[in-house]
């Protein structure tokens, strides 16, 4: 257990030991500011830390209280049993473990690939299959380490009953296992464009509920969500971001944010913990301290924000209060540098150089900030060890001993278990930091302290009984859930909420369909064709589609601008969908692609022939900026696609996103835009570069 000092800064020199596989880079010296009761910001004075506004009695977010507190929570054996009752089980049990076993818990593994065949040299990948099922190997593994949890991706999931089956082989096995601890099994259903269930309710995404901007639409997707994973056996949930989107650019969180405004995400914050937790899902809260306000993907490099502890406390940390006072099960860090937080450094195994330790191996911002300035006691995971930010620049062994030195309780993928041979290696992994524990780099009170939090997770989650549920009957419940009609009815109203009109000139809507009314619909990606179709569908249920409507749908790529010209005259509307933006990073070269000089010659060509151009901005809301020659503009926040049309609700019908037809839903008055910005949309100047002027501010959004 740590132990805080209120004195003053202390200066150490940290010497690292060899890691696996050879002579670890050593640390440089630095100042540290482990042992205060808030860290030293560059330039300034060293000073005991004010009150954390997440320890207020009175600082509650009143927005929360429309959240039902009768709703119905999954069958779980042991769910709100008594906190002293589970830390007893938990320390008891832990003083049971062996030391391997006790880091092994701390380990949340996946298993996308296998390969049962010898290494083949540059034919390797093609002998590796996707997990979707354990085989024989597989399970030996599971029952051999005492692995805390398993993370399923893409590759793992194909159908809702193939997933109930993984889950229950997952647990069976680690049921079997010497220990016998039940496995978090866990994926990033993050809602909107970061889910993983194929068959599930993708649902409108963290910024069209930002958008939405009600805690009870909120609430109502995150059960959605928790309800879903719950069915097909998994138990943790990697959501909410809580991340401030505050950089337009920003290449990795964009609309995974609720927006550019903390008190919004903080709005919002408790209702999503609520639905998932209700749903015995556990939470987690991330990419904590912050990952709104970078240029920087970690999953490809090592962002870096300049921002000093009380900048992060009156921005960036103001969701993360919340989510601390709200009870959220688990934490994930970023893997960002904060060098006016962090003084500590490493010498970069790729580049040599010396670089601040990101918040996930940092001491300051994990133990001293999260655990002693906010409070939180709960499980802290890191984020992927795997990711570039880590992997190109700190050996693994002394990434692991210094998340744990900084108070972080799981590691995520440390490596890649592809095979036999990559199994082995996350044994002797395991070893390396035991011996880093026998060796005195790593306090075992710090273990012990990891695996009673995990333990006493589990135990407060149900997941403690040595009983599993039986498959057969599963199977059935859960394709009666996973992707029902009502789950996509509840999401398309939430989509429907979030619409925002930022320009309407001359009334241009809504559009109301008329007999015989003709509409030029062009989309960006194929698979978009669909929404219109479903849109329509949905207006005449509405009694708001008359009869002979007709409709032409063009995937921008089928041929230029010009060749649509005969398709505009005989129009009575054109409507053009843009995602220009999607993947952030906005340049040039990319905005001035195929995308944007269609789009651009679209407006033109419907302006020629006296038509109305309405635009869709499906993605970021900044496109609404890059085509304001539009004379109607509507933010949607999304941009899933409608690979098929719906036309069955049994448990396996494909995923499809709902902001497409939300969005022309309002175009053609089947909905009134009630929808705010969640973000700034600044102006784009000729080079097509966001300006420090603003366009539309969040909060704006125009109505019928």
């Amino acid at each position: 257990m740590k132990k805080k000092i209120l004195a003053a800064l202390c200066t150490v020199i940290l010497v690292f030991n060899a890691g696996c596989g050879g002579s670890a880079p050593q640390a440089a010296q630095t100042t540290s500011g482990k042992g205060t009761a808030a860290p030293q910001e560059s330039g300034t004075d060293t000073k005991a830390a004010e009150t954390p506004t997440s320890a207020d009695d009175d600082a509650v977010n009143e927005d929360t209280s429309a959240v039902p507190d009768d709703a119905d929570i999954s069958e779980n054996e042991n769910a709100g049993t008594d906190s002293d009752t589970a830390r007893e089980y938990a320390e008891k049990k832990t003083a049971e473990m062996t030391l391997e076993q006790k880091i092994a818990q701390m380990m949340f593994v996946t298993l996308r690939y296998w390969n049962d065949l010898p290494d083949t040299g540059e034919n390797a990948s093609d002998t590796r299959v996707n997990v979707t099922e354990l085989n024989d190997k597989l399970k030996e593994i599971l029952k051999k380490y005492d692995f805390g949890g398993v993370c399923l991706y893409n590759s793992n999931i194909t159908g809702t009953e193939q997933t109930v089956r993984l889950t229950s082989q997952i647990q069976e096995a680690a049921l079997a296992s010497e220990n016998g601890i039940p496995m978090l099994i866990g994926a990033d259903q993050e809602g909107g464009s970061i889910v993983r269930l194929k068959t599930g309710t993708p649902t409108p995404g963290n910024m069209a509920l930002g958008a939405a901007g009600d805690p009870q639409t909120t609430y109502d997707i995150a059960s959605v969500i928790g309800g879903e994973l719950s069915a097909v056996g998994i138990n943790t949930d990697f959501a909410p971001v809580l991340d401030v989107n505050n950089d337009p650019a920003n290449p990795v969180i964009n609309v995974r944010s609720f927006g550019s405004d903390p008190q919004l995400a903080k709005k919002l914050t408790a209702p999503f913990i609520k639905g998932l937790e209700d749903n015995g899902v556990v939470s987690t809260v991330k990419h904590f301290p912050g990952h709104g306000d970078t240029g920087t993907d970690s999953h490809t490099g090592l962002p870096m924000i300049d921002k000093s502890y009380s900048e992060l406390k009156d921005f960036e940390l103001i969701p993360f209060e919340e989510a601390v006072r709200s009870g959220a099960d688990m934490v994930m860090t970023a893997h960002i540098q904060f060098p006016q937080i962090e003084t500590q450094t490493y010498t970069s195994i790729s580049t040599g150089e010396e670089m601040t330790l990101p918040a996930t191996l940092s001491e300051t911002i994990i133990s001293d900030i999260l655990r002693f300035d906010m409070g939180y006691d709960g499980v802290v995971i890191t984020d992927a060890m795997l990711m570039d930010a880590i992997d190109t620049n700190i050996d693994p062994i002394d990434a692991a001993v210094l998340s744990i030195n900084a108070d972080v309780d799981m590691i995520l993928e440390p490596m890649y278990m592809v095979d036999e041979a990559s199994a082995e290696n996350m044994g002797r992994y395991i070893d390396n930091i035991a011996d880093a524990v026998r060796g005195g780099r790593i306090d075992e009170a710090e273990i012990d302290d990891s695996v009673v939090r995990i333990l006493k997770l589990k135990y407060e989650k149900g997941l403690m009984s040595a009983k599993l549920p039986d498959v057969e009957k599963r199977v059935p419940e859960a394709l009666d859930i996973v992707g029902s009609e009502s789950n996509h009815n509840r999401e398309l109203e939430a989509a429907k909420k979030a619409v925002t009109l930022v320009k309407n000139d001359n009334g241009t809507l809504p559009f109301i369909l008329t007999e015989n009314t003709n509409i030029a619909y062009f989309y960006p990606f194929e698979g978009e064709e669909n929404t219109m179709t479903f849109a329509l569908g949905k207006l005449k249920e509405q009694g708001l589609l008359p009869d002979n409507v007709n409709t032409e749908c063009h995937f921008m790529t089928e041929a230029e601008p010009s060749a649509f010209e005969e398709t505009v005259k005989n129009s009575d509307i054109v409507i053009i969908a843009t995602e220009t933006y999607r993947q952030g990073n906005m340049n040039a070269e990319e905005t001035r692609g195929w995308q944007a000089r269609f789009t651009d010659e679209m407006i033109a060509l419907a302006h020629k022939n006296g038509k109305k151009a309405v635009h869709l901005s499906m993605h970021f809301p900044y496109d609404a900026a890059r085509y304001t020659e539009a004379d109607a503009t509507l933010c949607a926040y999304n941009g899933n696609d409608m690979p098929v049309l719906p036309t069955a609700y049994d448990g396996d019908t494909v995923t499809y996103g709902v902001n497409y037809p939300a969005a022309l839903i309002t175009v053609f008055g089947g909905n009134t835009p009630v929808g705010k910005l969640p973000v700034d949309i600044p102006v784009i100047n000729e080079n097509t570069e966001y300006t420090s002027e603003i366009l539309y501010p969040a909060g704006f959004g125009l109505t019928y």
